[in-house]
C-alpha cells in the first residue's frame, strides 16, 4: 500500500497532562500540532490521578499572601534529589513553572485551587514549607467537552463512590459526615442525585474532579485550538534523518502514516508500570519484575522509553526509586475482574495501624505514600514478599472505611466473603488469621495505644 505522509510542526505522543499541556503550549505559539495516542481514550494516567501539581512561587500563592523565602524551593529540591540533583533542570522548572500556571489559568480553561495549608511531603526538610506549593485541579463540567466526553478515560473505579468521582478536601469531609451533619447529608443527597441523573442521561458522571478534571480541562484547551488528536494510533518507530529525529511512523486505522515533524517530536507516552522487564532491571527489591501492582492503565508498557532507546536515548538506571510508590491492595470487583486500590489517605485515619508480616509497626502511617513503601520494602528485606497489613477496629472501619471498604452505611459483607477484608473477634484471633504471633500483635497494639492515650 502507498504510505500516507502528513507534515506538522510538532508531534506529541501521549494524551496525559504532559502531552496535552505541550500541545496546547505549542499551538499557542502558532505551531501546527498533532497529538497521537495508542489508547482509544485520551487522558492516560492523568485521568486516574489526583490531579495535583507541585509548583513553587505561583501567582495563586502570592494572591493568598504566601511568599517563597528566597532560595527555599531550590534548597528543598536539592535535598530531595540528593545525588541526582540537576541544577539546570531545577532552575528551568522554578523559573518556568509559575509562568506555565499563569499561562494556563489565563489562556485556557484550566483552573486550580491552592489550599493554604497543604505541606510539602518533607516539610521539615531544608526549604520545605507547610503550604503554598501544592494545587489541585478545580472540578469541571464534562458537558463542556460535548460528544468527546465519551472519549475521556474514566477514573479508577476503586476511587469512586457508585462510579462518582469525589473532589479533595471539603467534599470528602461531607461524605464522611453524611449521617452526622444535616448540612453534609443535604450536600451528599444533592451530589448523588445529580450523579445518577448524569449516568442515566449521559452514561457517566459529568462532574469531573481531580485528575479526570485535569485531563478534561486540557482536552477542552486543545479543542479550543483545533488541535487534532488521533486515538488508537500507536507509534511504531521514530524517524531519523541526519542524526536528528524528524518524525514518526504512526499506525492509524490499520494504515501506516509517515508523520514529519518540522520542529520536533515530544515523547509523553507514560511510564513503565506494566513493563515487567524494565521493572526487573530498575527495582532491586522485585527480582522477577512481577512483584508490583499498579493502579495506572495496563497499556503503560514503557513504549516511550523503548522508542527513545531505539534512536540513541538512554534510561538512567541509577535512580534509586524510579517510581511513584504507593501501597496498594488488590480487590475483586463486582464483575469478577481484579482492581488495584491505592492507599493514599486511609493509612493516616485515626485508629489505623500498619504492621509488617511479623506484626510489628514499622513506620508512621501518615507519611507520604512514597516514604511508606520505602519503609515497607526495608522492613521486609530478606522476605519472599514485600507487604504489610493495615489494621483498625470496627468503629474506625465504619467511620472512615479502609481501602475498598467504604464507611457506614455501605455494607462490608462482600469484602469479608472474598477475603479482601479479614476480621477477628480479638487481636489474637485476627493475628492467627494473618499468620502473626498473637503476642507480638497484642504488644504492638498496646504500645500504639499507650502513646495514643498521651
Amino acid at each position: 500500500m502507498s504510505q500516507e505522509t502528513q507534515a506538522v510542526d510538532v508531534l506529541v505522543i501521549g494524551t496525559g497532562a504532559s502531552g496535552m499541556a505541550t500541545a496546547v503550549t505549542a499551538a499557542a505559539q502558532g505551531l501546527q500540532v498533532l497529538v497521537v495516542d495508542k489508547q482509544p481514550q485520551f487522558g492516560g494516567t492523568t485521568a486516574r490521578s489526583g490531579g495535583w501539581l507541585w509548583i513553587p512561587g505561583t501567582h495563586l500563592a502570592k494572591e493568598q499572601g504566601i511568599e517563597e523565602p528566597p532560595g527555599a524551593a531550590k534548597a528543598y529540591l536539592k535535598h530531595e534529589a540528593t545525588t541526582h540533583y540537576d541544577e539546570r533542570r531545577v532552575d528551568a522548572f522554578l523559573e518556568n513553572g509559575p509562568k506555565a500556571i499563569e499561562f494556563f489559568t489565563s489562556q485556557t480553561p484550566l483552573r486550580f485551587d491552592l489550599p493554604p495549608v497543604f505541606p510539602d511531603y518533607h516539610a521539615e526538610a531544608p526549604g520545605g514549607l507547610p503550604g503554598g506549593r501544592s494545587m489541585v485541579t478545580r472540578p469541571y463540567d464534562g458537558r463542556e467537552l460535548g460528544p468527546r466526553i465519551k472519549l475521556l478515560a474514566p477514573p479508577l473505579p476503586e476511587l469512586t463512590v457508585f462510579g462518582m468521582m469525589l473532589g479533595s478536601g471539603p467534599e470528602i469531609r461531607h461524605f464522611m459526615r453524611v449521617f452526622k451533619s444535616p448540612t453534609s447529608f443535604w450536600y451528599v443527597t444533592k451530589r448523588l442525585t445529580r450523579h445518577f441523573f448524569d449516568v442515566l442521561i449521559h452514561g457517566r458522571g459529568m462532574t469531573l474532579t481531580n485528575g479526570n478534571a485535569l485531563a478534561g480541562r486540557l482536552a477542552k484547551a486543545a479543542m479550543d485550538r483545533d488541535i487534532p488528536v488521533w486515538l488508537s494510533s500507536p507509534v511504531k518507530q521514530l524517524l531519523v534523518e541526519g542524526g536528528a529525529v524528524t518524525g514518526a511512523l504512526v499506525e492509524r486505522e490499520g494504515r501506516p502514516v509517515r508523520v514529519v515533524a518540522r520542529r520536533g517530536v515530544v515523547l509523553a507516552a507514560g511510564g513503565f508500570p506494566y513493563d515487567v522487564e524494565r521493572r526487573q532491571q530498575l527495582f532491586p527489591h522485585a527480582p522477577t519484575g512481577r512483584e508490583h501492582f499498579s493502579p495506572s492503565p495496563s497499556t503503560n508498557t514503557g513504549d516511550g522509553l523503548r522508542l527513545a532507546e531505539a534512536v540513541g536515548g538512554r534510561v538512567d538506571g541509577t535512580i534509586p526509586h524510579a517510581a511513584a510508590w504507593v501501597p496498594a491492595s488488590v480487590t475483586t470487583r463486582p464483575d469478577g475482574s481484579a482492581g488495584v486500590m491505592p492507599h493514599f489517605i486511609d493509612r493516616a485515619k485515626p485508629g489505623v495501624i500498619a504492621v509488617n508480616p511479623e506484626g510489628r509497626r514499622f513506620t508512621n502511617e501518615g507519611n507520604s505514600y512514597h516514604d511508606f513503601v520505602q519503609a515497607m520494602v526495608k522492613t521486609c528485606e530478606g522476605r519472599p514478599e514485600v507487604f504489610a497489613w493495615l489494621l483498625c477496629d470496627h468503629k474506625a472501619l465504619r467511620s472512615y472505611g479502609l481501602g475498598c471498604v467504604a464507611p457506614a452505611p455501605l455494607p462490608i459483607g462482600r469484602h469479608l466473603r472474598n477475603g479482601y477484608l479479614k476480621s477477628g473477634a480479638s487481636l489474637a484471633e485476627l493475628a492467627t488469621q494473618l499468620g502473626i504471633a498473637p503476642a507480638t500483635l497484642e504488644q504492638t497494639v498496646a504500645e500504639f495505644n499507650r502513646h495514643a492515650a498521651k
